[in-house]
């Protein structure tokens, strides 16, 4: 596992196959396009990860994690980043899926599919 170096916020980390997919996804997206990573509430354990494609940037509220040739390609907002803090983002592939995986230490438990989480 890597550590992206302009990751902005330095208490998470992205694998190099995420940052890649990221990449893979935005590049058949419009210009300005980034993945956001949100934490819901909801979900069969309490909490649950979201992910999804934005283009709208709130200087306010969210945290850019990952900037690439001045654009944006990895967002979170500061609660979301609350629930995150120390966790590893991983794209995993196999016969079954392909999904990002979030290994979170604040979570004491979570879902089987691994999209929800409780603290």
């Amino acid at each position: 596992m890597n550590k992206i170096d302009n990751l902005n916020y330095k208490k998470l980390e992205v694998s190099y196959s995420a940052l890649k997919q990221m990449e893979k996804i935005l590049s058949s997206e419009k210009e300005g396009c980034f993945v956001r990573l949100s934490v819901d509430s909801g979900g069969c354990s309490g909490f649950s990860y979201k992910f999804s494609i934005d283009k709208s940037y709130d200087k306010l509220n969210d945290v850019n994690l990952i900037k690439e040739k001045e654009s944006l390609v990895f967002v979170t907002d500061a609660i979301s980043l609350k629930f995150i803090e120390n966790s590893i983002i991983d794209w995993k592939e196999d016969l079954s899926s392909a999904q990002f995986i979030i290994e979170n230490p604040l979570a004491k438990a979570k879902c089987g599919c691994g999209t929800s989480f409780s603290i």
